[in-house]
């Protein structure tokens, strides 16, 4: 096999721009200010490149590489993370924080390819150099899978030669008989993995995952918990029976891929990557996931963990081919995204009251039901003015938009807005539920059954495309006329526009108002939510914010003119921004009040 690796050509010159002499670097080193990680990575990046593009001593290589090295662990240890609120496309300010990392670690990769490189081309050299040989190997793949999350956390392709760079990486350890060998001291810094051949395991899962489908941030969080799963993993040669599995081809510049062959197939260099035990692993965490999700534990870290597990479980598993045939297509579109938005655009952003809905609908609403004396309640014979008063006073107050889920606003932060704060809070929240839409030109590129691709300019910044997301999409003349779509998937073109994929859910979706009566989420406030009408063989659902509700809460339904009370049933899709649940409609549940809440309306009215 050839051991050639991809790095650059070096000038004759030695490096001009910085001494790499031990002491003169180590105080450039020490002088440059952690607190300043951009100007620190920077210099750092260009430091390496430089040395990188330029011949040095093998052994002042190695001294060089293995302090900046060092730098490069602790810069690592302290980039900035917000990839869980930024949505695609990226600002340019935002593109340029997210490359940081990125060059720095495929600087770094590089520099102990270099090194690699020199010393199996010199064979006296590797006879007094085998430990720096073995350092530089772990580095180099632990630099390089770094870089891989860091791509993917931003949905960009690998570099070309990535691939074929780590399968050569294996191969010279192969060779070398170093596979196995414990990794320890300053090379297993920053790495979680026990040897070379887990470490290669681990890149080789990641290279399995479909990370374009991944919510934002989870490819740090899949990474994290490689270490563990790659021991589930074993690889072996291939032979020429070889027809269904998981195979990598150490020759050639790709991926692990699921095989599908009825005839024997040949590969340059292929490894049969035996995963079976994993995915029985994974099996029996989603089950415990969904048995703790159905005991309300950490309602919505489970669901997302259950649904991340899910995605890989699929992507792990035997993939088939595609169902339907995308038809290549270029059509002028118009795109809205977040649930908040998607319901002003599905509803014609019509005024959005449902307390005077729920008043003028049922004037009945507010008499007490009798309970059962399990529920502690006191059942007034007469209406309870209270009830009413706050009813009309909430109408009154007009909150339009005030029950969203801040997911789907623009400052990204982990709460729902309350009715009652500061009259400030209050203004500035009814200027943005009326400001105008923010509605996103694209293009359609393909088009399939119950799907299509789209791509959005990377200037549209607005945007606000990510994983999950709830979109409404229109062609361009279609007069207005909206449907109701999820993204499941997203890349970022090298040209930095995204290409995403939409799942479209209807275009007769019907935008309602949801209140939880019974079970989680219940005493809450009226939120923007979509239901989703039968249709073939898909069931009615609706989707409501993430984590409000659960599996059996009864919700008030204010849609139209109409109230209708339904129970949640199946968790069908989830994402950070919302739940999708089937129903069943249900009768008006019989409401007592409790008497805790009793009694501290009395105290409030002292």
């Amino acid at each position: 096999m050839n051991n050639r690796l991809n790095i650059p050509l070096r000038a004759n010159a030695a490096p001009t721009e910085i001494d790499i002499r031990e002491p003169a670097l180590r105080t450039w080193i020490e002088a440059l200010p952690l607190m300043d990680y951009a100007h620190s990575c920077e210099q750092v990046t260009n430091a390496l490149h430089h040395i990188n593009c330029h011949q040095v001593d093998v052994k002042a290589r190695i001294k060089a590489v293995t302090l900046l090295s060092d730098r490069v662990d602790k810069l690592y240890k302290i980039v900035p993370r917000s990839f869980d609120s930024d949505s695609l496309p990226l600002s340019e300010k935002q593109l340029k924080s997210k490359q940081r990392p990125q060059q720095l670690l495929a600087e770094c990769a590089i520099s102990h390819k270099i090194i690699i490189s020199d010393l199996i081309a010199d064979k006296k050299l590797l006879a007094r150099h085998k430990q720096a040989l073995f350092f530089s190997i772990v580095k180099a793949l632990h630099y390089m899978s770094l870089e891989l999350i860091e791509r993917f956390l931003v949905y960009r392709t690998p570099e070309e030669g990535t691939w074929q760079d780590i399968h050569k990486l294996y191969a010279i350890s192969e060779q070398m008989s170093v596979l196995d060998i414990a990794i320890s001291g300053s090379a297993a810094q920053g790495e979680a993995s026990t040897s070379i051949n887990e470490l290669y395991k681990k890149i080789l899962l990641l290279s399995l995952a479909d990370l374009s489908r991944l919510m934002m941030g989870e490819a740090e969080s899949v990474y994290k918990q490689l270490a563990e799963w790659s021991r589930l993993t074993s690889l072996s040669r291939s032979d020429d029976t070889f027809r269904e599995g998981v195979i990598v081809d150490l020759g050639i510049d790709a991926p692990a891929s699921h095989i599908f062959s009825e005839k024997p197939l040949k590969f340059h260099d292929g490894r049969i990557f035996d995963i079976s035990r994993l995915l029985a692993h994974m099996d029996e965490q989603i089950e415990v996931l969904a048995e703790e999700g159905q005991k309300g534990c950490n309602m919505l870290s489970v669901r997302a963990r259950q649904a991340m597990y899910i995605r890989l479980r699929r992507t792990w598993g035997a993939r088939g081919e595609r169902e339907t045939v995308r038809e290549p297509i270029k059509t002028p579109m118009k795109l809205i995204s977040g649930l908040h938005d998607c319901h002003r655009a599905l509803s014609d952003d019509a005024p959005f009251n449902p307390e005077y809905d729920e008043l003028h609908i049922d004037h009945d609403l507010n008499k007490l039901e009798t309970g059962s004396l399990d529920d502690l309640s006191l059942v007034p014979e007469d209406e309870n003015p209270w009830e009413r008063e706050e009813m009309e006073s909430r109408a009154a107050s007009n909150i339009k938009g005030n029950r969203v889920s801040q997911f789907d606003d623009s400052t990204k932060s982990d709460a729902w807005e309350k009715i009652y704060s500061n009259r400030l809070a209050e203004i500035g929240r009814q200027e943005r539920a009326s400001a105008p839409l923010t509605v996103t030109d694209c293009i359609q590129v393909d088009t399939s059954p119950g799907g299509m691709a789209i791509v959005c300019d990377s200037g549209q910044v607005d945007a606000s495309l990510a994983v999950g997301n709830v979109v409404a999409i229109a062609v361009n003349d279609a007069d207005g006329r909206w449907e109701a779509g999820i993204v499941r998937w997203l890349v970022m073109l090298p040209n930095n526009d995204i290409r995403c994929g939409v799942q479209v859910l209807s275009d007769q979706a019907v935008t309602i108002a949801t209140k939880g009566l019974k079970g989680v989420g219940e005493n809450g406030e009226y939120f923007r939510s979509i239901m989703i009408p039968a249709e073939g063989d898909c069931r009615a659902s609706v989707i409501v914010p993430a984590a409000v509700y659960s599996n059996n809460t009864v919700l008030s339904v204010v849609v139209g003119s109409e109230l209708k009370y339904l129970a949640l049933k199946t968790l069908l899709n989830n994402s950070a921004s919302y739940n999708q649940f089937s129903f069943e409609e249900v009768a008006k549940p019989a409401l007592g009040m409790k008497l805790k809440t009793k009694l501290d309306r009395d105290h409030r009215a002292f």
